[in-house]
């Protein structure tokens, strides 16, 4: 078993849809990467930036290498980039290859991230053989329990609300949590 550790992320809050999140990885680079999407929630704040969701998700149900793992980890994704910081050497082969290698997990991130924000904006668990089959075989996780999406479902509903109160400008400190 590894060691547990915390990388901070900001999400900073732009004008009009745009944000955008910065994690700074444990070698002191910071990765910087460009939102704008958002994922219906439901309650009293009805969305959160899908960058948030993503974080919310992923660590409720444990997804490892999912956007946060992999940025962590030294990966890169679509609209993400490294900004500052000395990167190792080889960095941009070693992000690719990072990335490659949590390919199917990143996927099922996504999926996971669009169930949870749909059982969240309907405002009840629902039953877990039919979310199973509206997820299929190869993106269910065994994760998805009552008390996890109950847990995930208040934490968006908690996030969306954090963010609403930001004016533009201001960011939302978080952090991943992972294993070295």
């Amino acid at each position: 078993m590894g060691r547990t550790t915390w990388t901070p992320i900001e999400v900073h809050k732009g004008t009009g849809q745009r944000y955008h999140s910065t994690l700074r990885r444990g070698d002191g680079v910071l990765v910087r990467l460009e939102g704008g999407s958002y994922n219906t929630v439901g309650g009293p704040v009805p969305r959160v930036p899908h960058d948030i969701a993503h974080l919310v998700v992923e660590r409720g149900l444990g997804v490892d290498r999912g956007l946060w793992g992999v940025l962590a980890a030294g990966g890169l994704v679509q609209n993400a980039s490294f900004v500052q910081g000395r990167l190792p050497p080889h960095a941009k082969r070693q992000a690719g290859a990072v990335s490659d290698a949590a390919g199917e997990q990143l996927r099922q991130a996504e999926v996971l991230v669009r169930l949870c924000a749909d059982v969240a904006a309907a405002g009840v668990p629902r039953d877990l053989t039919a979310l199973r089959r509206t997820v299929g075989e190869r993106w269910w996780s065994p994760a998805l329990t009552p008390d996890a999406l109950g847990d995930v479902r208040r934490e968006l509903h908690t996030a969306a609300r954090a963010w609403d109160e930001l004016a533009p400008g201001e960011a939302l400190e978080l952090a991943w949590r992972g294993t070295t």
